[in-house]
């Protein structure tokens, strides 16, 4: 892939555009900040792509769990255009996927590899609906040159649900049903296949999304609009070994608890910010194990970039919106109150 041209407007007057969240409540406004210049031991990267996380629709709501004020954005890749001192590695020019916290990797939080426990201060990463941002340079993965942009931005999201089923330690011929089919359910259903899983089933209300979920691995597709519900029961026989609940809302992990055989396990993927009506009796009689995922290892990250490339996969197929940054707040409240009907949605910050 040829890189672009990364280098500032020579006419920004070291100005630059973002996306910036002001707290619970308040619309997302897009914002004149300051370049920001690479400290010793960072980059600055040029961001070509940021992916629409459902946690940025959430947490920018009316939720329990809200980011902190400033700007956000944390499935992006990009081209790095200056490198601080200190930084060999990397220079100007090269394509980069980054991670959306960086562990110290000396802390307690640290010993499981999951960069989302390091006790650290600031090691998370945001800011990739902004033009630019400066990261640390641990934070930043070489893309293979089989990787477009809109590919490296799902390194970040594709790479959770490889943790999630190495998390449930899936077995080989498991049998998989995947609730929902957005982007973290497709994380799902590649990973389970690609861990060599029985039967994928996906089940949907989103009809529209069975050939991309087909796509990308699953056996069956079952729309709770549209099929006949006894088709489901057909599909799922004595009752997949995993369940995977990829929706988020209300009620959806007590139907992944009613789906998963005895002994079996679900993963909840949605991270419902609502009250989840779960009774504690039906899981013991199942002796259900529930699991709740969050994030990758550094270097399950980077084991999902080489998937990619080694299995000749583009995920940006799972991208149906890009945007411009003045987009954003709109989209976001369509996403919100679900009348956006698109699957993945990316942001081209660049583009106006």
């Amino acid at each position: 892939m040829s890189a672009t041209d990364a280098s500032p407007p020579a006419d920004s007057g070291g100005i630059m555009r973002a996306a910036i969240f002001h707290g619970p409540g308040t619309p997302l406004t897009i914002e004149d900040r300051p370049l920001p210049v690479p400290g010793a031991g960072e980059v600055l990267v040029k961001v070509c792509r940021c992916g629409v996380c459902g946690s940025d629709v959430s947490m920018t709501g009316d939720a329990p769990f809200t980011f902190a004020p400033g700007p956000i954005g944390h499935e992006f890749a990009g081209e790095i255009v200056e490198a601080g001192s200190g930084v060999a590695a990397l220079k100007a020019g090269r394509r980069v996927a980054c991670l959306a916290s960086i562990p110290c990797g000396a802390c307690a939080g640290c010993r499981n590899g999951n960069p989302v426990f390091c006790l650290a201060p600031r090691r998370g990463i945001g800011g990739g609906f902004g033009e630019y941002v400066t990261i640390p340079a641990a934070g930043a993965l070489a893309l293979p040159e089989s990787l477009s942009f809109g590919d490296g931005a799902l390194i970040e999201p594709m790479a959770c649900g490889l943790h999630a089923l190495r998390l449930a330690r899936l077995d080989p011929g498991a049998h998989v049903l995947v609730l929902g089919a957005g982007s973290m359910a497709l994380s799902i259903i590649y990973w389970a296949r690609r861990f060599r899983a029985g039967r994928i089933v996906v089940a949907s209300r989103s009809a529209h999304r069975r050939e991309i979920a087909m796509a990308m691995g699953a056996d069956a597709f079952h729309s709770f609009a549209d099929d006949d519900p006894a088709d489901l029961a057909s599909l799922l026989g004595d009752g997949p070994d995993l369940v995977a609940e990829c929706v988020g809302k209300a009620g959806m992990l007590g139907e992944a608890v009613r789906y998963v055989r005895p002994q079996g396990t679900v993963v909840s993927l949605g991270m419902c910010q609502k009250t989840e009506p779960v009774m504690p009796a039906m899981l013991t009689f199942k002796e259900v194990r529930l699991l709740f995922p969050v994030a990758y290892s550094v270097e399950e990250f980077a084991e999902t970039a080489r998937a990619f490339d080694a299995d000749g996969v583009h995920p940006e197929m799972m991208v149906s919106d890009v945007i411009g940054l003045d987009a954003l707040p709109r989209v976001l409240e369509d996403m919100r109150n679900g009348t956006h009907a698109g699957l993945k949605v990316h942001v081209d910050p660049g583009r106006r």
